[in-house]
């Protein structure tokens, strides 16, 4: 059975803006590796994405928001540049400088995303138990040795 990403690329163009047909060949890989990593990342702790988003319309659209602001910075840096934080060409007088907030155009999640959808904050903690025990020497008259 082939899953079913959370979103498309008609619903990414819709949410974003008219994307190209090279955005769009992007997004059609994007969104269902997207969609997929959250699935891993929810079965991990115990959730199921895909019913949970069928059981509520509200966390369905949620879901969909975040898989489609991964697919969106990920498409948002050029792939014809080097994966550099900053760029900047000058003709003449004239410049212009980028900085990408992605640079090498990888597909990851914001925490606040992941919060929205219940994959942060699942934090486990354990205590360690300790006790004090007496060390006595070989003599039972001798001094407790703390």
């Amino acid at each position: 059975m082939a899953l079913v990403p959370f979103a498309t690329s008609t619903e990414l163009a819709a949410f974003w803006r008219v994307l190209t047909a090279t955005e769009i060949a992007r997004a059609d890989i994007l969104l269902p590796l997207a969609s997929n990593f959250l699935r891993v990342k929810a079965e991990k702790v115990g959730i199921d994405l895909d019913t949970q988003s069928t059981d509520s319309e509200a966390f369905a659209s949620t879901l969909q928001w975040v898989v489609m602001e991964a697919a969106k910075r990920a498409i948002s840096t050029p792939t014809d540049t080097p994966p550099v934080e900053t760029y900047g060409q000058t003709a003449g007088p004239y410049s212009e400088n980028y900085k990408f907030t992605n640079p090498s155009g990888d597909l990851w999640f914001k925490k606040s995303e992941l919060e929205a959808i219940g994959l942060k904050g699942r934090q486990t903690m354990s205590a360690i138990e300790t006790s004090i025990t007496d060390i006595y020497t070989a003599d039972e008259d001798a001094e407790v040795i703390e």
